[in-house]
């Protein structure tokens, strides 16, 4: 079987995943006939076919589009849920009339970060604890500043940008109520019997599984990483950003104190909260890796090994610490 047909049957997959995904959601969510989940559920699958049959840079836009949007209005608006579902369509027929029409190199980037804005000010409206909001997005509105200056100089492929996209709203609906008190993550409780509300631990696993890669982008692009490096370093910054993260949190909670530092915690009681994070983040980002690893093979395994053989030969036979010092020295008195 051709690579292509594998792609639209994986392509076809997904679509019918998330179809069924939707359907579920919906019959746990709302109390609406089964006629009326078949009209919405059906409608979005056709919206996702006719976007991947014209290219599947469409088809993710008018997925996030679509899915971002009813999320976050349906978090912050006590609307009819049709009235929901129109906007999103709409929304998600906008972004993908606008994706068809803009001439721009960078288009599909430049329709993320409007989207991102989009859905953070809605979800901004009747937040749940005004103090706790402004304390995390202490740290989401600089990131995504960042992003932006630096995008002339150092601009990440279209896939990178979709994870970031996809953690960062993540990201933005536990802060509209605080991590501990997200609705999904009680449902999530009650439907498998958990201890707690998991929708933080949920999180700090997706900032290793969709971080990994853009981490990965950036230390390849940066310091030329290949074979081993290239698959492990990534794992390695996942942790570290996690810790100096929980590091962060920790000061904070100290300064502010009281309610609001709990509340930012987020611990619900458990003393190996930081470290039950970390360890979810570093599976995450080895299953992502794992995943790159599988995708390389795939499409170019030969290439792939035998990076993995130059990466694990020694580059120099000079031995540093003492005989690097008496390197340096000889170059200094020659000054």
């Amino acid at each position: 079987m051709k690579k292509e047909g594998k792609n639209s049957i994986l392509a076809t997959s997904i679509i019918i995943i998330l179809t069924i995904l939707i359907y579920f959601f919906l019959n746990e969510t709302y109390k609406i006939n089964i006629i009326e989940k078949i009209i919405i559920t059906l409608t979005a699958m056709l919206l996702l076919y006719f976007n991947y049959k014209k290219s599947i840079y469409l088809l993710t836009l008018s997925s996030l589009t679509a899915l971002s949007m009813f999320i976050s209005l349906e978090i912050s608006f006590n609307l009819n849920i049709w009235i929901i579902f129109i906007i999103s369509l709409v929304t998600a027929l906008i972004f993908s009339y606008n994706h068809e029409k803009i001439k721009l190199k960078d288009k599909f980037s430049l329709l993320l970060l409007i989207l991102f804005i989009t859905i953070w000010i809605i979800l901004s409206i009747n937040v749940s604890y005004r103090h706790d909001w402004i304390l995390e997005n202490l740290l989401t509105v600089p990131f995504v500043i960042f992003l932006v200056l630096i995008t002339r100089w150092f601009k990440l492929s279209n896939i990178s940008y979709t994870l970031i996209f996809i953690f960062m709203t993540f990201h933005i609906i536990g802060t509209h109520y605080t991590y501990s008190e997200v609705p999904f993550g009680y449902w999530l409780q009650e439907f498998l019997a958990l201890s707690r509300n998991h929708y933080d631990r949920i999180v700090h696993f997706c900032f290793g599984l969709l971080l990994a890669y853009p981490i990965r982008e950036i230390a390849i692009r940066i310091s030329n990483l290949k074979g081993v490096w290239a698959l492990y370093i990534p794992i390695e910054l996942v942790l570290a950003l996690s810790a100096i993260y929980e590091i962060i949190e920790w000061i904070i909670a100290i300064i502010f104190g009281g309610d609001l530092g709990i509340a930012y915690l987020g611990t619900q009681g458990d003393v190996w909260d930081a470290q039950k994070d970390m360890a979810l983040a570093a599976l995450g980002s080895l299953i992502t890796m794992c995943v790159t690893a599988l995708i390389i093979i795939y499409y170019n395994s030969k290439e792939f090994f035998k990076d993995i053989k130059e990466s694990l030969s020694v580059k120099s036979k000079d031995v540093l610490g003492e005989k690097a010092i008496e390197k340096f020295r000889k170059i200094s008195k020659r000054k």
